[in-house]
């Protein structure tokens, strides 16, 4: 009993740690970008280079994704807390997931073509359409794109692709990244935890899009699993139930066919 007491003391003061190095990340994270919303916001108040400069409509530019990423800070950390807490319901219903992957992808898009990653998607025809949370299937996808994109270096490849499996449905998003050894995978998943990585981007992120996606996935009734081989790459799949995969429309299926 004493040596169980021990070890979960352990596990407490590991978990506190982890959240005082979240928060201690996230005063930097949060306060960059709402400093540069703040500084450009400021040029443009006071007409700092003259009444109608063209920088004018850059800075607003840069306003907006400023304004767009600590809007996702934010909603990570809001999201996570739900979840936590019990709260979280889904807003169900049929999904067409061509659709939601063609505008997941469309997101990451600028950044694959800035480190000339190339971008693929194979889908499976048989089942185009499930039911789901829509909003929180593409918060999956676009957590598990945006990481793969953000550790795959230049000239690398990012592929999404779907098939049956056992009734259900899986879909992958594999990368040709810098991977993480097999022991890391369970500390990637953990909220409040991060792996030291050698590819860096400009913008970190909370760290809890792996968790996220997780946590959404099994709302689903879904299973999520990580392979991953350092230099090599890694591949993120997730499966949703039978349950989850409703009938093929027809005019897909011919269009399929043909």
């Amino acid at each position: 009993m004493e040596s169980e007491l021990i070890q979960e003391k352990n596990k407490a003061q590991a978990a506190s740690r982890a959240k005082s190095e979240f928060l201690a990340n996230m005063s930097h994270e949060l306060r960059t970008p709402l400093n540069a919303i703040i500084g450009f916001a400021e040029i443009i108040k006071r007409r700092t280079f003259g009444p109608s400069s063209e920088r004018y409509s850059d800075y607003a530019g840069d306003i907006y994704n400023s304004g767009t990423h600590l809007l996702g800070l934010i909603n990570d950390i809001l999201n996570l807390s739900k979840l936590e807490a019990g709260k979280f319901q889904l807003q169900e219903q049929e999904v067409d997931l061509a659709t939601t992957v063609d505008a997941c992808m469309h997101l990451i898009e600028a950044d694959a073509r800035q480190s000339n990653i190339q971008l693929s998607v194979t889908l499976d025809p048989e089942a185009m359409f499930i039911r789901a949370d829509e909003r929180r299937l593409r918060q999956i996808l676009i957590n598990l794109l945006s990481n793969a994109v953000k550790f795959t270096p230049e000239g690398g490849s990012v592929r999404v692709v779907s098939a049956r499996r056992n009734g259900g449905l899986a879909i992958s998003v594999s990368d040709t990244g810098i991977g993480m050894a097999a022991e890391d995978i369970p500390k990637a998943l953990a909220p409040f935890d991060q792996i030291e990585r050698k590819v860096r981007r400009k913008q970190e992120g909370t760290g809890l899009g792996l968790p996220l996606a997780k946590q959404f996935v099994e709302l689903h009734g879904g299973a999520f699993t990580i392979l991953s081989e350092i230099n090599v790459g890694t591949t993120v799949t997730f499966v949703l139930p039978p349950s989850r995969v409703t009938a093929v429309r027809p005019n897909l299926a011919a269009r399929a066919a043909s």
